[in-house]
């Protein structure tokens, strides 16, 4: 376990050297071509163009169309400043967090790992038009620049991650976080005991929505909505270990030697077990997907309620089997005792 965990932080830190090396070049690399219009989160734009407020009435402002990549954005300008040293549109950018937003956040940030050899830097061209009774006419044209991730979030989001996953598996493999506790005086120490199947599943769908919700904070650079789903997955793994933890309180819980992380998850007291399996093979199945739809689309996916059903009877059949399992300890043994002589 320990060598797996020092190889996956090996190819976490490795990625994050390419990418910050790749956004690095690009960064100070000059643009030799039209100046593009700089795009941030949370913050103010302006499309400039000579004599653009003289082309449309001003109480119709609001008749002006955005389209960023041929698409329709649902930005509407706040403002046209008619001074001749500075005219132009004045646009707001909010973060793209709402089912409003999708299409601006697929144009700005989706699919953010195609643009990966760019310095995860965007050129997007946009357009401006006027709506009105004759059609719609076209006032404004050009590109606009969009720094997809920023390094210092890069290297904040990916630092903690690495910190709560060295903290995880330490923690996991030397203390009870993911390993079964007794009701009673246990002489067997915590390093050596079972690990529990239920404590794994909701240490994993935590650890799968903390680096999704990470990644959504650094490349949106606000706080994301979490959402239902996620939290509803959060939920199975959490009342799956209640109710075994509730379950093996209600019996003699004897426990045994840990013979080894596999084994002890998928094995009861009468050797590896189906439901286990089961369990085991679809919550990484969709905590993998969750984890690629985060990174590729940047949103949470909304999971159809089958998906959620399943791991709920997964998780169900994984409780219902807990009850009659029988756990023993291996027997000790027997000191010789030497008889008087007489």
């Amino acid at each position: 376990m320990t060598r797996q965990f020092k190889q996956f932080l090996s190819a976490l830190f490795l990625l994050l050297t390419l990418t910050s090396g790749a956004a690095f070049a690009q960064t100070t690399s000059t643009n030799l071509g039209k100046p593009a219009i700089p795009l941030h989160i949370n913050e103010s734009f302006k499309i400039n163009v000579a004599g653009i407020c003289d082309q449309f009435p001003a109480t119709q402002i609001g008749q002006l169309n955005l389209r960023i990549n041929g698409q329709l954005m649902p930005l509407k300008a706040s403002d046209c400043d008619a001074d001749p040293n500075q005219y132009g549109l004045d646009y707001f950018l909010p973060q793209p967090d709402t089912a409003e937003l999708t299409r601006l956040r697929d144009a700005l940030s989706g699919s953010p790992w195609r643009d990966a050899r760019h310095g995860f830097q965007r050129e997007l061209s946009y357009t401006v038009s006027f709506s009105d009774s004759r059609g719609e006419n076209l006032i404004a044209a050009g590109t606009m620049h969009y720094q997809i991730i920023r390094i210092p979030y890069l290297l904040l989001g990916f630092a903690f991650i690495a910190i709560v996953s060295v903290a995880l598996f330490q923690l996991g493999n030397a203390s009870t976080l993911l390993r079964d506790t007794p009701n009673g005086p246990c002489t067997i120490p915590v390093q050596c005991r079972t690990y529990s199947m239920g404590r794994v599943q909701m240490a994993w769908w935590f650890f799968i929505v903390l680096i999704s919700y990470i990644w959504l904070w650094i490349v949106a650079e606000g706080i994301p909505t979490m959402s239902a789903h996620a939290l509803g997955l959060m939920g199975i793994g959490s009342a799956t270990y209640l109710t075994a933890a509730g379950v093996d309180a209600s019996k003699q819980n004897v426990l045994g030697s840990s013979q080894g992380f596999w084994n002890d998850i998928l094995s009861d007291a009468q050797g590896l077990a189906l439901y286990r399996f089961q369990m085991l093979v679809f919550n990484v199945l969709f905590g993998v997907l969750f984890l690629i739809y985060v990174l590729q689309n940047v949103a949470m996916p909304d999971l159809d309620t089958n998906i959620l059903a399943l791991l709920g009877m997964s998780a169900g059949t994984y409780a219902g089997f807990k009850i009659p399992e029988k756990q023993t300890a291996a027997t000790p043994p027997v000191p010789h005792q030497q008889e008087d002589p007489k």
